[in-house]
């Protein structure tokens, strides 16, 4: 489930750069791998600084503070920050400071807000798809587990025909931490579409798959 009170309880460990000639490391290193899925930090980090941007604008300032907050961030502005432009360049700052500095809480936030505030329709869609009981995109149901890989895969494929490639990958890599499952983290296409080179992708997914199984199998319980 995605809820708007999620992002208070998400770790993160790395960051996205602005820096052009930044190269991501591989989504997980080996000690990560044994313990957790594809990170909301990661996610940002592998958006790339553009994709973060577009994010960032298309909130409001009250959002923009709403996320700050669940970051455990000030929203405070400098004096000079008369203007909603200035007092909104001031906290992209401050965001960019937070992410370089690994607060997965407002990275969860940010992701969070910009999906349910903003992209819910894409969020009814994929529960219309699986036939999942929701109220305007949220639920319950850990519908990862009650749905099978193939039919989840399937809702992507769905949602990549609609929606842009990265904000379908945001969405559901998303879903993966949250409800504790590798299926995404295990579809090469969603990689991609999140920033990954194909050979990158594809290699996360097969030490994935070492580590932990086949998404579905026993091992991924």
């Amino acid at each position: 489930m995605l809820d708007a009170h999620e992002p208070r309880r998400a770790p993160g460990t790395v960051s996205p750069r602005s820096d052009p000639g930044y190269s991501p490391r591989p989504l997980l290193q080996d000690e990560e791998r044994k313990r957790t899925q594809v990170t909301p930090i990661e996610i940002c980090q592998h958006l790339g600084n553009e994709h973060i941007d577009a994010y960032y604008g298309e909130l409001s300032g009250k959002e923009v503070r709403a996320v700050l907050k669940a970051g455990g961030t000030s929203t405070g502005v400098p004096k000079t920050a008369y203007t909603k432009a200035a007092r909104l360049k001031a906290w992209r700052k401050r965001f960019d400071g937070e992410l370089e500095g690994g607060n997965g809480q407002l990275a969860l936030a940010l992701l969070i807000e910009w999906l349910m505030r903003h992209h819910r329709q894409m969020l009814v869609d994929y529960l219309d798809f699986l036939g999942v009981t929701h109220r305007a995109g949220e639920t319950d149901e850990d519908f990862c587990e009650t749905n099978p890989p193939d039919k989840l895969r399937e809702g992507a494929t769905m949602l990549l025909s609609k929606y842009p490639a990265h904000h379908v990958a945001t969405y559901l890599l998303l879903v993966g931490n949250l409800q504790n499952t590798r299926v995404f983290e295990q579809t090469p296409q969603l990689l991609v579409a999140l920033g990954m080179s194909e050979a990158d992708a594809d290699a996360h997914v097969a030490q994935s798959v070492e580590a932990h199984g086949a998404a579905g199998a026993a091992a991924d319980a």
